[in-house]
């Protein structure tokens, strides 16, 4: 995680930035209960008042890292695809879905296959957020039903039999693959073992 020079000159914005990619990097590593205020402060070369300063707490610290991984990773996919605009910003219902099952997950595949510290962190905070107290629990909730609701629209473009099922069996193999992968990450290729996956839930025809 890069350490700033405390003599380093930051706008307000550069700042905020700066705090939520450390906050982003920490809790990926110690989760959100093992993270402190401290701990950013000080790979920042801030005060915790200037932490606080610019989120407030520790939770909205949080709410503030997941909103941006998510809006950061979900414009990426869209890049890999030649889509102008985040998928999760067109994922409205009555939409056509610009992209099928196949091509927004391998998308996704290699798109998280180069930010394995996204998929860590996600991985961390999901499994935290199944407490109904953790400041995440309703982010994850409700990501977890818009995902399912673009996947269903995108295997309704793919043309499988039961969409939603589809959707969830997607999305579970997703996951689990991603929980092997950070085991090995420099023994497995990812997106080549996603597609092997996928062809299994979704045969090509």
């Amino acid at each position: 995680m890069p350490r700033h020079n405390s003599s380093q000159k930051m706008t307000k914005d550069e700042r905020r930035l700066s705090i939520l990619r450390t906050a982003s990097s920490l809790i990926s590593n110690y989760g959100f209960w093992g993270l402190t205020i401290r701990d950013v402060a000080e790979a920042e070369h801030i005060t915790e008042a200037g932490v606080l300063y610019h989120f407030g707490s520790k939770e909205k610290l949080l709410s503030e890292v997941v909103k941006y991984n998510d809006l950061l990773v979900s414009s990426d996919i869209a890049k890999q695809l030649n889509i102008d605009e985040p998928l999760n910003e067109i994922a409205v219902i009555g939409t056509k879905y610009p992209v099928g099952i196949r091509d927004l997950t391998i998308a996704t595949a290699k798109v998280n296959a180069k930010r394995t510290e996204f998929v860590r962190l996600y991985t961390l905070l999901q499994a935290e957020s199944l407490n109904e107290h953790h400041p995440a629990h309703e982010f994850f909730l409700n990501r977890e039903r818009r995902v399912l609701h673009e996947y269903t629209m995108a295997c309704e473009r793919d043309g499988a039999e039961d969409p939603a099922e589809t959707a969830r069996q997607v999305l579970a193999a997703m996951d689990g693959l991603q929980f092997r992968w950070l085991h090995d990450i420099d023994g497995m290729d990812f997106v080549e073992e996603w597609r092997k996956i996928l062809e299994l839930i979704l045969p090509s025809r």
